[in-house]
């Protein structure tokens, strides 16, 4: 999980950047402070659906901006013996979103 938060957080500097927002100006937008938005930022701190639908308005973004393709939060280790069917459905549900992220 923290390297999902960690993306997001890079996803929400690169879209806060790019605007010219402060951290301060997204915290006072969301009801955080700016620490708050370092904290998100730097994937200390796990961003709530519900905030990342507000900057996605704030951002005029779609959600799933913030979402890194090729990342899910269930995996298997190539190498431990795991269930094949359940590697190739996780390979082909990463298939599909990086497919969505195209469209």
């Amino acid at each position: 999980m923290k390297e999902i938060s960690q993306r997001i957080g890079q996803k929400i500097k690169e879209v806060r950047e790019a605007k010219g927002i402060t951290q301060k100006q997204l915290g006072e937008y969301l009801g955080y402070s700016a620490m708050g938005i370092s904290y998100f930022e730097q994937g200390v701190r796990e961003v709530k659906v519900s905030d990342l639908q507000k900057m996605a308005t704030f951002f005029g973004k779609d959600p799933s901006f913030f979402l890194s393709a090729g990342l899910t939060i269930f995996g298997t280790d190539k190498n431990s013996g795991a269930d094949t069917e359940t590697s190739k459905s996780l390979s082909d549900f990463d298939k599909f979103l990086a497919r969505r992220k195209q469209q």
